[in-house]
């Protein structure tokens, strides 16, 4: 037996009179903290754990949860007796607040729950969406595209990604899927930059990043190769020594034998080993 609220199914009549959700168009964004729009109005599903219950729905959209991972997610490894009437309860509340609201489903079956949507009104599901025709279009030979449809992806992020929503390990894990996610993203998208010859601008961008992954070398590594191609040998030795000193004090290791290539490359001025190590190198997270 499987029950569904779909927007625009319910008449206004059986709704929540005090939800005030008009009918139109629905917004699912998970990008940053939770957003959820309709008709372009912001609105809310309640307190924090409501909230989280629909999170998680929409980080799975389109997919089938049960009851038992939607506990876990909401309240942790040590839920109350009555988790499972909560569950139904906060279910109950957003189809009524959400019964306007288009081109979302809240399907019940026999042990959880599955929320559908279509691609373009989950965020993340456009990102990846995205992110995917970014990746083909520079295995096509097509970086400027790339460039892009990667940049497009990356502006669909608003911040810190379940913001105020992590209080389980559940929560917490799927924040760190969705920020090495971003992280992918960044590096594809400076990796098209880079085969499209925007060495110099995409510097500011690449500090910034750096700063935020100090022991990612892949990002030193194509701030290097684009402080080098921009005329700053200098810059880019420089960054090696702070990433080796970085790497040794905060880790104990030692740069890895791509980005030793690359500092050995620079030296050189070697543009034959520079061109080689672009074109070969994948940034796929």
């Amino acid at each position: 037996m499987r029950r569904a609220w779909q927007g625009g199914g319910t008449s206004r009549s059986d709704a929540d009179p005090d939800a005030g959700v008009e009918t139109g168009p629905t917004q699912l964004n998970l990008l940053g903290p939770l957003e959820i729009l309709v008709s372009g109005v912001t609105v809310s599903p309640g307190g924090a754990k409501p909230q989280i219950l629909f999170a998680y729905l929409c980080l799975h959209a389109n997919r089938h949860v049960s009851v038992d991972n939607i506990i876990e997610a909401v309240w942790g490894e040590a839920p109350p007796s009555s988790a499972k009437k909560n569950i139904q309860l906060y279910v109950s509340r957003l189809r009524r607040q959400f019964a306007y609201a288009t081109g979302v489903r809240l399907i019940t079956t026999s042990d959880g729950y599955q929320l559908t949507a279509e691609s373009d009104q989950v965020d993340l599901e456009r990102c990846q969406q995205l992110r995917q025709l970014g990746q083909e279009s520079l295995h096509n030979g097509a970086p400027k595209e790339a460039g892009r449809l990667l940049r497009e992806a990356i502006r669909l992020w608003r911040g810190k990604p379940l913001s105020g929503l992590t209080h389980t390990l559940v929560m917490q894990a799927e924040a760190a899927r969705l920020e090495q996610f971003r992280l992918g993203l960044l590096m594809k998208y400076f990796q098209a930059q880079l085969a499209d010859g925007q060495h110099f601008e995409i510097i500011p961008e690449l500090l910034a990043t750096v700063a935020d992954h100090p022991h990612q070398e892949r990002l030193r590594a194509d701030l290097m190769m684009a402080l080098w191609r921009s005329g700053q040998r200098h810059a880019a030795l420089a960054t090696y020594r702070e990433a080796y000193q970085l790497l040794a004090d905060d880790l104990g290791i030692f740069p890895g034998r791509q980005l030793h290539a690359l500092h050995q490359a620079i030296l050189a001025d070697d543009a034959d080993i520079m061109g080689g190590l672009t074109t070969d190198r994948s940034v796929s997270p």
